[in-house]
């Protein structure tokens, strides 16, 4: 639309044979035109990668929909950007006390959500914890939780691309400790929410 009311502009300065437009001005003009176009290609790009993310939502939504139902995995999608925010609680990946993918059920989880997406997304697995100390089990090999959480996001990006071939390039891995939680760490039912895993996937 700005495209063709540059040009339009352009052309009727053009016919009326204006002795005083410069040169300057027409380049200006051209310029403005060339923008418009450009604005309107990214806008037509973005409505685009939104609508594939759409699709992504619902496809995760029909792979997952009994974690969903049993509140174990909640799927978001950020209206303005299109990006998806896929939250799973820390029990349903890692045995208790663990770092390690649970083979069975989370194994399961994943692979489903990869058979969801396009080769083509870019990920963002961000790790979480609640603000108590490392347990003692785990002290050996974590000094504290900025230690496990990016430990346990790395794993999921491991599985990710070792276990259901997921493009390597294409992962970026962050640890957030206890800093960014969604409920209060005063009760059990607070901290278990804090334990997450977060994926966040866009094109």
């Amino acid at each position: 639309m700005l495209q063709r009311f540059f040009l339009s502009l352009l052309t009727l300065f053009i016919l009326a044979g204006c002795q005083n437009i410069s040169k300057e001005d027409l380049q200006v003009l051209q310029a403005r035109a060339d923008k418009a176009s450009q604005l309107e290609q990214e806008n037509k790009q973005l409505k685009q990668e939104r609508k594939s993310l759409s699709k992504s939502v619902r496809e995760l939504e029909s792979q997952l929909e009994q974690e969903i139902q049993d509140k174990q995995i909640l799927i978001e999608q950020n209206a303005q950007t299109g990006i998806i925010k896929v939250t799973m609680q820390q029990d349903i990946l890692f045995p208790s006390g663990s770092f390690d993918i649970d083979q069975e059920g989370a194994a399961d989880i994943l692979r489903k959500m990869v058979a969801s997406l396009d080769g083509q997304n870019k990920l963002r697995i961000v790790g979480h914890t609640d603000n108590l100390p490392v347990s003692r089990s785990l002290r050996d090999k974590f000094s504290d939780n900025w230690d496990l959480s990016a430990r346990r996001a790395g794993e999921v990006a491991r599985f990710l691309i070792w276990g259901a071939g997921f493009p390597a390039e294409n992962i970026e891995v962050a640890g957030r400790a206890h800093v960014e939680p969604v409920a209060s760490n005063d009760t059990k039912e607070g901290r278990a929410l804090n334990r997450r895993i977060e994926l966040f996937i866009e094109k």
